[in-house]
């Protein structure tokens, strides 16, 4: 296969320290989230999620948003779970029509309790696109000179695999290959690090259905 065949478009959140508001991307910012509805929250310990990503698809078309769609919210349970194959934070994704949001929750629940470990710190983003290639031992011998796998949090791309990959997963409810939707990251190529600890310092990584994103994801800290 050539060089092409391996190319994956990715995007770099890029995080930067700001004050983002619920019509931002961003980090750690306020959720459009909608006052009528149930907010997330966690079956095991019975604690509301944190809001802890959003995306517009106007600043990220990358993403692939269901019909109908048009913003993808992230949310963790900041205390531990059993994440297939490490301690970390649950996560849900909400795929949301904000035209359909006309008035927002007055204030978003809290936990009682958390693992600061997992509450980032709040940021907006200046996303750089690029094109990656695979971990280096998943490479043929042609694509070993190319710049590393990036370890930051991203959009697409190749997983940053440590030592429990490359794997790969399939769709509990269709059966299709999952492909990395997003990978949020301990540390950032810019050093401007979001303050959130996954593992041994490296990615919670979130594979989901390319069938049907809204098929259940697949978790993975590594």
């Amino acid at each position: 296969m050539g060089r092409e065949s391996w190319a994956r478009p990715a995007v770099l959140l890029n995080p930067l320290e700001g004050d983002p508001t619920d019509a931002d991307s961003h980090i750690g910012g306020p959720m459009l989230w909608p006052i009528d509805s149930e907010w997330p929250s966690c079956d095991s310990h019975g604690e509301p999620f944190v809001g802890a990503v959003q995306l517009y698809q106007r600043d990220f078309p990358e993403l692939p948003f269901p019909d109908g769609t048009d913003v993808l919210q992230v949310f963790l349970c900041t205390l531990w779970h059993d994440v297939t194959n490490a301690y970390g934070p649950d996560v849900r994704l909400v795929w949301r029509d904000s035209t359909t949001v006309f008035e927002l929750i007055e204030e978003e629940p809290e936990p009682s309790e958390q693992e600061e470990r997992y509450v980032p710190t709040v940021n907006v983003l200046e996303p750089i696109r690029y094109t990656e290639y695979p971990h280096a031992y998943e490479r043929p011998e042609e694509l070993r000179d190319l710049p590393p796998t990036s370890g930051g949090t991203k959009i697409g791309g190749w997983t940053c695999w440590g030592d429990g990959g490359p794997l790969t997963f399939d769709c509990p409810e269709c059966g299709a290959v999952q492909r990395q939707v997003l990978s949020l990251g301990t540390h950032e190529p810019s050093g401007d690090h979001v303050e959130w600890n996954f593992g041994e310092y490296g990615n919670l990584n979130i594979f989901a259905c390319p069938q049907d994103v809204r098929h259940p994801i697949r978790l993975w800290i590594d």
